[in-house]
C-alpha cells in the first residue's frame, strides 16, 4: 500500500511539473495552434509579447503576454507621425529645412536613416514618408524640432492653451494646431520644462488614447530604460493613426521615390523596412516574408528590444493589425521571425474566423416583472443593438452564453425603447459583447391596479405588520386592564354591600 502511495504521489509530482511548465499562448482571444505549418517550421511564437484584433469589430483574437512592458524601437514613429500630422499646420505643403542638431545627435549611433541632409529642405509629407517607409531616424528628429521651434517661438499653440476645458481636444479631433500671428503672444503657454514639447505631447496623446503601460522619451525609439511601450497599447496607436489622412497609404508604400532636393539633385528609392510588402527575397536570409494581404505598419529593431513589428492585413472584407515585440532569436539570426509569426496569425484569423452576429437588434432575451399594469405581469426585455464579433468558424451558435442584468422589477408605465439593463454575451468563459436591453413593448399604467398594489404592499410591508402588531398589544393590553377594573369594581362593591349588612 505505501509503494502504492509512493508511486502516486510521483505521478502526480510529474502532472504538476508539466502542467506548470506547458506554456499558455492564448491569454485572451481564440487558440491558434503554432504547429510548424509556416516557413521556418516552427511549433511556437518567437515574441515576447503580442496582441491581435479584427478592427471592424474590435473582437481581440489573439494574444500572448499583451501588457508587458518592452520597447518599442522604432514603432515608436506611428506616434511621431500622429504628433506631427496633427501639431504642423499644412503639413503636406509646409517647408521644413533639416537642423544641425539631427546630424549631431545621430552621428555615432548607427541608427536606420533616410539619408537627408543639413539644410535639406523638404515638405511635411515627404518628411512622413521618410519616417514610415525607410523608418529614417533623421526624419523624425526633424519633425520633432520644427514643432518644437514652432512652439518655442509661439507659432503655434499648446492644446492646453486651445480649450481650458478640455486639454487634449485638438488632439482628439485630429485637427492641426493653430499658428499664432506673429507679434502676438500665445495665451495660455504651458512650461514643459525638461522633456521636449514633441516628446510631452506623445505621452499625452497616449494617455487620451487609453495607454496604461507607454511612455516615450525620443520620437524615433532608440533605446532608454524609460521609453517602453505594450503590444496592446501599440495596437490602441496604430488604429488611431490608421484613421489620419495619408497614414495607411503612406505605411502600405512598398517603395518610396523620394525627389530631387535642394541638396541632392537625384531622385532616390527607399524600400519599406516592413517585409511583408516586399516581393523578393531577402538579402540576408534569402526568405520572402511578402504576404499578399499586407497594408503596413511599422517595424522596429534593436538590441535591447530585438525584431518587432505592427502589421495589417485586409481581406475577404476584414481588417487586422498585430503587435508582436520581443523577436530576440531572430534579432540575433538576422531572421525575421516576428513578421513570418505574424503572417501565420493573419493566414489563420483569414481563414480560420467570420463575423457572426450573435445578437440582432429586436431579439427578445429576456422578461421582468412588471407592476401596475392591467392583465400584464411581465415586460420583454430586447436587444437595443446588433452585436457582431469575430469567431472560429466552427462555433455553434448554442454555445455562445448570453447573460441579462435588470433589475428585480419595473413598475409602469414604461417606454417602447426604454432602457432596461444590459446582456453581456460569452464565449469560452470570455466576454464577447455587451448590449442594451430595452423594453420590448409600450405599457400604460393601471391607476386601479396601482392603487391595489399599493395597499396590498402596505398591508404586507414589515412596517405595516409592526405597527399593527404593536396596536394589537396596546388594544390587549387595555382590554386586561379594562377586565380587571372590572373585576376590581366587581369586588369593590361587594365589599360595600357587606358593610351595608
Amino acid at each position: 500500500m505505501k509503494i502504492f502511495r509512493r508511486w502516486a504521489g510521483l505521478l502526480l509530482a510529474c502532472l504538476t511539473l508539466f502542467s506548470a511548465a506547458a506554456p499558455a499562448y492564448a491569454e485572451e482571444g481564440f487558440t491558434f495552434q503554432w504547429d510548424g505549418g509556416r516557413d521556418d517550421d516552427s511549433d511556437h511564437p518567437h515574441c515576447k509579447s503580442i496582441f491581435m484584433m479584427n478592427l471592424d469589430t474590435g473582437t481581440v483574437v489573439y494574444t500572448l503576454n499583451p501588457d508587458e512592458r518592452l520597447p518599442m524601437a522604432s514603432m515608436t514613429k506611428i506616434m511621431t507621425y500622429i504628433i506631427a500630422y496633427e501639431n504642423i499646420p499644412d503639413i503636406e505643403n509646409a517647408k521644413i529645412t533639416v537642423p544641425q542638431i539631427v546630424e549631431d545627435d545621430l552621428e555615432g549611433t548607427g541608427s536606420s536613416l533616410a539619408g537627408v541632409s543639413v539644410g535639406e529642405e523638404l515638405t511635411g509629407l515627404q518628411l512622413l514618408y521618410l519616417l514610415m517607409v525607410p523608418s529614417g531616424n533623421d526624419a523624425a528628429l526633424t519633425l520633432m524640432e520644427y514643432v518644437d521651434e514652432l512652439y518655442e517661438s509661439g507659432r503655434i499653440t499648446a492644446p492646453d492653451a486651445a480649450d481650458p476645458e478640455d486639454p487634449g481636444a485638438l488632439a482628439q479631433e485630429g485637427a492641426q494646431a493653430t499658428p499664432v500671428p506673429e507679434g502676438e503672444e500665445e495665451p495660455g503657454r504651458v512650461d514643459y520644462t525638461g522633456d521636449s514639447y514633441f516628446v510631452s505631447l506623445m505621452n499625452k496623446k497616449a494617455e487620451e488614447l487609453g495607454c496604461k503601460n507607454t511612455h516615450f522619451t525620443n520620437p524615433h525609439g532608440l533605446h532608454h530604460p524609460d521609453h517602453y511601450s505594450t503590444a496592446r497599447d501599440t495596437a490602441m496607436i496604430a488604429e488611431y493613426a490608421m484613421t489620419l489622412p495619408n497614414f495607411s497609404e503612406i505605411v502600405s508604400t512598398d517603395h518610396y521615390l523620394k525627389p530631387a532636393t535642394n541638396k541632392n539633385p537625384s531622385e532616390e528609392i527607399h524600400p519599406n523596412t516592413n517585409k511583408l510588402l516586399i516581393g523578393y527575397p531577402d538579402p540576408a536570409s534569402g526568405i520572402t516574408y511578402f504576404y499578399t494581404y499586407a497594408k503596413g505598419v511599422k517595424t522596429g529593431s534593436h538590441d535591447q528590444a530585438g525584431h518587432c513589428i505592427t502589421a495589417s492585413a485586409t481581406a475577404y472584407g476584414y481588417t487586422y493589425v498585430a503587435v508582436l515585440m520581443g523577436d530576440m532569436e531572430g534579432y540575433e539570426n538576422d531572421v525575421h521571425y516576428e513578421m513570418l509569426d505574424a503572417r501565420s496569425l493573419f493566414r489563420w484569423a483569414l481563414t480560420e474566423l467570420e463575423k457572426k452576429t450573435v445578437v440582432s437588434q429586436g431579439d427578445v432575451l429576456s422578461s421582468v416583472k412588471l407592476e401596475y399594469a392591467f392583465q400584464q405581469d411581465e415586460l420583454r426585455l430586447a436587444a437595443g443593438d446588433n452585436v457582431s464579433v469575430m469567431l472560429p468558424k466552427s462555433v455553434d451558435q448554442t454555445s455562445i452564453l448570453i447573460t441579462v442584468n435588470k433589475p428585480e422589477s419595473v413598475q409602469a408605465p414604461v417606454r417602447k425603447g426604454e432602457e432596461i439593463g444590459t446582456a453581456t454575451i460569452s464565449y469560452a468563459d470570455e466576454v464577447i459583447g455587451t448590449v442594451p436591453v430595452l423594453a420590448a413593448e409600450s405599457v400604460a399604467r393601471s391607476d386601479l391596479v396601482a392603487s391595489w398594489e399599493q395597499g396590498k404592499s402596505l398591508l404586507t410591508s414589515p412596517w405595516f405588520i409592526a405597527i399593527m402588531a404593536v396596536v394589537g398589544g396596546l388594544i390587549v393590553v387595555y382590554l386586561i386592564l379594562v377586565v380587571f377594573y372590572r373585576r376590581k369594581q366587581k369586588q369593590l362593591r361587594r365589599v360595600r354591600k357587606f358593610r351595608d349588612l
